[in-house]
């Protein structure tokens, strides 16, 4: 038990990993799949055993479907498992509806390993003890592809089994939220997206990306951010998503996806993978299906920060509502507009010099905090308008007019548009969670990554200036004016 803990709490990143040696500090992120399946790779594979019952016809309306969409070909297996375990103890009630599809390698009877994606829709809850053992036995196994006898009590909840079926294709997401939905109807959604994460910056696909938005370890595939829109659009609205996923709270990719999603919860920096406390959700769920998604969410980000805790770990989350990004989009435009006007560069330096910033490329995992800080992608919001606000003078009109809407902007964003901000501890760029408030976006970075402009934008495959984010709202006419001399 304790050697499995130790992967979970102390190895295991939403993100890139560092080298490791033995299973204390097992690499979860360069490992190969030929390391994870070991000789079950040659020859013939065979499916693993896994009972299957025909896929349910239509069900009443219930109150909530909770719809869980896991990718954890890698590492994250056993977290994943963990947490599938915990909602198992509740299941599918008379109020609450169940879904998952999750992919990972898995091991048959017969000891051959393959990457199986397994479609189930929990059943009635499980007594807490033979969960509690089950979860037991299962942290004894150790490492590589997952024992098929783990699947034991879900065996009357598997619905649909496929091999090697490529979970970073956004249309195979579309396919399962689309069947979760005709096939298991509520008057509300939530969605958990459960894998890697790299906020807005979408690698070249064809160099094998490590990180991006359900990143498949085995095709290289994942979602864009482009691609994400249309995976949320084919899924239609859903009350609550929650990303369970590395640097996805950022202004670039909620507003990608804010008018089929209700409220968002997520992280602006690397994510522990002991999660969310699903098993707290459900019971939420069952005992207050009326619920507004804001304070479901709220209790989703306590969850996290109280597991971080719990471990003497640091991280933050946010809860943010998508039905006030007109008011912010306001709120930014008009900051960019008088920030312009007032013409004073040292302020916006001082900005980028001293924002809290977020691990973007998991380089504190291999290298310094002040690597990550001089080549992080991304920054606080708040923290940086406020630092731009302080430092600006009040010499002329056009900078008090600055100074004003900077404390618009900021009050906005911690008022209305964030409505829970909770952590605990130090970014991984060793700055104070305190001076956040939940919301990232794109603040270039003291180092050019890949060399050069021209080299990182060579690099990725969604220019970020074609993000909706970017071309829809100012900021990204604020960041060519910013950067115009640099």
């Amino acid at each position: 038990m304790k050697k499995i803990i130790s992967i979970l709490i102390f190895s295991m990143f939403f993100a890139a990993g560092v080298k490791a040696e033995n299973l204390s500090n097992f690499d979860l992120e360069n490992m190969s799949y030929e390391d994870i399946l070991g000789d079950g790779l040659s020859g013939s594979i065979a499916e693993p055993v896994l009972s299957a019952i025909a896929p349910a016809s239509p069900a009443d309306e219930k109150e909530w479907t909770v719809m869980v969409y896991a990718n954890a070909k890698d590492g994250l297996r056993y977290s994943q498992v963990w947490q599938m375990f915990d909602m198992k103890k509740i299941g599918s009630t008379d109020k609450v509806n169940v879904v998952i599809e999750s992919g990972m390698p898995i091991k048959d009877v017969n000891g051959v390993a393959s990457t199986m994606t397994v479609r189930m829709a929990l059943g009635d809850g499980a007594d807490s003890q033979y969960i509690d053992q089950c979860i037991k036995e299962f942290f004894e196994m150790g490492e590589g592809a997952i024992e098929h006898s783990v699947f034991k009590p879900f065996e009357d909840d598997i619905v649909e089994r496929k091999k090697n079926e490529d979970m970073g294709d956004w249309k195979n997401i579309a396919n399962f939220t689309k069947w979760a939905k005709t096939n298991y109807p509520a008057k509300r959604y939530a969605f958990i997206i459960y894998g890697h994460g790299n906020g807005f910056f979408d690698k070249k696909k064809q160099e094998q990306p490590d990180k991006g938005i359900s990143l498949d370890m085995q095709t290289g595939n994942y979602v864009t951010l482009p691609e994400f829109t249309s995976l949320m659009k084919e899924t239609g609205k859903v009350d609550l998503l929650i990303m369970q996923s590395c640097l996805m709270q950022m202004a670039e990719v909620v507003y990608q996806v804010k008018n089929y999603v209700d409220v968002a919860v997520g992280s602006s920096e690397l994510m522990w993978s002991v999660g969310y406390d699903f098993e707290m959700m459900l019971k939420t769920l069952n005992s207050n299906p009326n619920i507004s998604s804001e304070v479901l969410g709220r209790l989703l980000a306590d969850s996290y920060i109280e597991r971080t805790k719990a471990y003497k770990l640091s991280g933050h989350a946010s809860v943010i509502s998508s039905s006030k990004f007109p008011g912010f989009v306001n709120k930014l435009n008009n900051w960019v507009d008088a920030t312009i006007s007032a013409d004073n560069k040292n302020s916006i330096d001082e900005g980028v010099k001293n924002v809290i910033r977020f691990d973007f490329f998991g380089l504190t995992l291999s290298t310094t905090s002040e690597v990550a800080r001089n080549f992080s992608l991304s920054g606080d919001l708040y923290d940086f308008v406020e630092i731009v606000t302080e430092q600006l003078p009040r010499n002329t009109p056009e900078q008090k007019i600055a100074r004003q809407k900077g404390r618009e902007l900021m009050d906005y964003i911690s008022r209305d548009l964030v409505y829970e901000y909770v952590y605990i501890g130090e970014s991984k760029t060793e700055c104070d969670f305190g001076r956040a408030h939940g919301l990232s976006l794109h603040v270039p970075p003291l180092k050019m990554p890949f060399g050069s402009m021209e080299g990182f934008e060579n690099s990725i495959e969604t220019l970020y200036w074609d993000l909706p984010f970017a071309s829809e709202t100012k900021w990204g006419a604020f960041l060519k004016w910013a950067y115009e001399e640099k």
